[in-house]
């Protein structure tokens, strides 16, 4: 079967979110099928890692680069022309016309999209089967951004959602099948876009690559990982340190917040001057930032669908304290290796319990690897979409 597939960024490497989705994805279609990638490049610089993907057995990797002036000039020219500012940035004429060419060239079986701002590159082929995997619906974050600024930007993001919730009722009315990430989304689906089909796959982990690995524990060690110019992850290190991170340093004076990610804003880095806490900026591999660590925190206040650096911080064996829309994320108890509230004092709490009771400790790790072992291995939600690709192209 050939595939077409269509993301917003270069699947590789797979060190954030949708980067980790769409790369796994991949590498499992291009085991039986032929595959060809069309996506943007976060600048040329970022071409060179398309070569990455021919390791994989992909059939060809178109990518085009494109710049945050570009990005933002486009999406300011749509807040006053109308439509999605969102789907306005990522809208490059040439993968337009790339797109176009391949598909007269060797028309595909199949088209996936992976992310709404990316839908418009398949539009112009009604005639295949398409599959859109909204992972979660963008629409609805920006409603949680709106909630969380001043005057001026809310009114956008309030506007963005308006026109990205219409934007993503037309796609699901004119594609094929929709994907959702989590049972959350799969509701909110169902509730914003009643009587479309949609089906959950779930975002997976590397078991293999992400497993304890026998480190020294550094003593009273907190860590947070995650891309930090994204606004979600912006806000929770912020509000960990402003709210939570001072109570656990009023019963544990030693210790200390590494917060572990690539392009800190200065909002970020300003953090540093924080007793006890550390901004890496970019690391090679984050494992050893997790190994050393005896808790992990995802205090997410703005959090849609699954968050990849929890599966990873739990298959690591590292307990998490978790906001509960972070946690709502996954199908894990509460317990489970993983415990979760959005109340600072509770939530210094739960981190202190971690941090001076070592047999507790101790057996949150273990439940921590068990849950992602038997939740989220890749395989499971592979099948998944397998059954939704053939359901689409053989009705």
């Amino acid at each position: 079967m050939r595939v077409f597939y269509i993301c917003q960024r270069v699947p590789y490497p797979p060190d954030r979110g949708d980067k980790i989705t769409t790369f796994n994805e991949i590498r499992h279609l291009a085991k039986s099928h032929e595959v060809h990638v069309f996506c943007l490049a976060d600048g040329e610089q970022d071409l060179a890692n398309t070569g990455k993907l021919k390791d994989y057995n992909v059939a060809s990797v178109t990518a085009v680069p494109f710049t945050g002036i570009g990005t933002k000039l486009r999406a300011l020219l749509a807040l006053f022309l109308g439509g999605s500012l969102s789907v306005a940035a990522f809208n490059m004429k040439q993968l337009h016309n790339a797109i176009k060419q391949r598909f007269v060239e060797s028309r595909p079986d199949v088209m996936i999209v992976y992310s709404c701002n990316v839908a418009q590159y398949a539009a112009h082929f009604p005639q295949v089967p398409r599959i859109m995997q909204f992972a979660d619906l963008d629409s609805l974050k920006f409603g949680q951004y709106a909630d969380r600024s001043g005057l001026i930007l809310s009114w956008v993001y309030q506007l963005e959602q308006r026109r990205l919730l219409a934007y993503e009722r037309h796609i699901a009315d004119t594609f094929t099948h929709s994907l959702v990430c989590t049972d959350v989304e799969r509701r909110d689906f169902e509730r914003l876009i009643p009587g479309r089909p949609v089906t959950l796959v779930a975002n997976g982990v590397d078991l293999e690559y992400f497993h304890p690995m026998g480190q020294a524990k550094r003593p009273a060690s907190i860590v947070f990982t995650g891309v930090m110019d994204y606004l979600p992850n912006i806000d929770a290190v912020q509000w960990f340190c402003s709210d939570i991170f001072p109570l656990v340093k009023r019963e544990i004076p030693d210790a200390t917040f590494v917060i572990c990610g690539s392009r800190p804003v200065p909002a970020v880095m300003l953090l540093a001057q924080t007793p006890g806490v550390t901004v890496t900026g970019r690391v090679p591999d984050t494992r050893p930032y997790m190994d050393s660590a005896q808790v992990f925190v995802a205090p997410l206040r703005m959090a849609r669908g699954i968050q990849n650096k929890v599966l990873e911080a739990l298959a690591m064996g590292l307990p998490c304290v978790s906001s509960t829309a972070a946690w709502r994320g996954t199908v894990i108890p509460s317990g489970d290796g993983i415990v979760a509230t959005d109340e600072p004092q509770e939530f210094a709490s739960c981190i202190i319990q971690l941090l001076v009771d070592h047999d507790y400790r101790e057996q949150m790790a273990l439940k921590a690897r068990q849950s992602a072992e038997k939740f989220y291995t890749w395989d499971a939600q592979m099948q998944r979409l397998d059954q939704v690709i053939e359901a689409a192209v053989i009705p």
